[in-house]
């Protein structure tokens, strides 16, 4: 399923009414009258509710803004409902104190104690955020300026991916198996820079994303987490954060990207490696050669994913015969296949070109 959702724009345009610069540097004319529009219609708690969820979310609990409302309000979203009915439909979900927390503990994996309270927290603000745009316009400004783009840009996509079954590809190199044999897939105006993963097979893309960088990071999205839950593998990244070239990497990035503990790291690099391997398999890769990806991207941070796609090409990596995770598992302590020094072996290969 592919559609447009105002549901999901609606809460990726807060950060742009923040004023937080990795967001409003991707959207900057939109930023600029959203914040003015904002400013002149909505009351004084909607205009402070921006404030909390700047300081409370991306700020003191580093967390991508979009991504974490996306993903707490995801469980109640509706992939048919109009403009208005989008809209209204996401603020009742908000105004009521249980709905949404209650969806997230009983069906994500995503679910933490840490993570319920902080939304627990911010849903007031988040409400009268919502309730402010609401004032201000929006579902009839999205429905004039974004709706028939969107809905082109979906038309568009299904006709590019109607070959492409993606989920049991997943399945068969994670070995983690999907309540949803579809992807649903939620084109918005205002995902940029992400792609973001929300719940079950749900994704969200932007409408200016060409169709093969769509489908990467469909294929990308889906390897969260690539491999079943409590696999050793998990332990094997764990040790790695002891290794000091890839501790000064993780030190020295961006918070703004969203990996901001060890863990969320290896995984997300660990998806990045395979994914690589899976959209070459696929003849769609828009994200380049290996060492151009990765020594680009997110300001070079991403070190892990290069060295675990070395490791996967040099240790003869064969779906056929090993899931993802088992592996791994084996080659990182296999001295044959992982490096000792990684550093040295990242320089070798940088150099190289990959």
């Amino acid at each position: 399923m592919i559609h447009p959702s105002l549901w999901f724009d609606a809460v990726c345009l807060i950060p742009l009414l923040a004023g937080l610069p990795f967001y409003t540097s991707r959207h900057e004319h939109d930023a600029r009258w959203w914040q003015e529009r904002f400013a002149s219609v909505a009351g004084p708690q909607a205009r402070a509710g921006v404030s909390v969820l700047r300081d409370e979310v991306a700020d003191r609990a580093v967390k991508p803004l979009p991504a974490f409302l996306a993903l707490w309000t995801s469980p109640a979203a509706s992939p048919a409902a109009g403009a208005g009915e989008s809209l209204d439909g996401l603020i009742a979900a908000v105004a009521d104190p249980e709905m949404l927390v209650s969806a997230m503990r009983e069906t994500s994996r995503h679910w933490n104690e840490a993570d319920d309270r902080l939304f627990r927290s911010v849903r007031p603000a988040l409400l009268a955020v919502l309730e402010g745009l609401r004032a201000a316009g929006l579902a009839d400004w999205w429905a004039e300026h974004a709706a028939d783009d969107l809905g082109r840009r979906c038309e568009e996509l299904r006709a590019s991916f109607a070959a492409y079954d993606l989920v049991p590809l997943v399945e068969q190199h994670t070995e983690v198996s999907f309540d949803a044999r579809a992807v649903e897939l939620c084109v918005l105006r205002w995902a940029a820079p992400h792609g973001i993963r929300v719940t079950g097979t749900r994704f969200l893309t932007d409408i200016r994303y060409d169709a093969d960088r769509v489908l990467n990071i469909a294929v990308h999205e889906l390897l969260h987490p690539p491999w079943p839950k409590g696999h050793p593998v998990q332990g094997r990244l764990d040790a790695l954060a002891a290794d000091p070239f890839l501790a000064a990497r993780f030190a020295g990035r961006d918070p703004a990207a969203g990996y901001n503990t060890w863990a969320g790291y290896a995984e997300e690099d660990a998806a990045q490696a395979l994914d690589q391997f899976l959209n070459d398999q696929l003849g769609r890769n828009s994200r380049g050669d290996p060492v151009t990806r990765w020594t680009t991207a997110d300001d070079g941070m991403h070190v892990l994913a290069l060295l675990l796609h070395d490791t996967m090409r040099r240790g003869g990596y064969d779906p056929a015969a090993d899931s993802y995770a088992d592996f791994l598992a084996r080659a990182l302590s296999d001295p044959g296949t992982w490096p000792r020094d990684l550093e040295a072996r990242y320089l070798e290969l940088t150099a190289a070109g990959g």
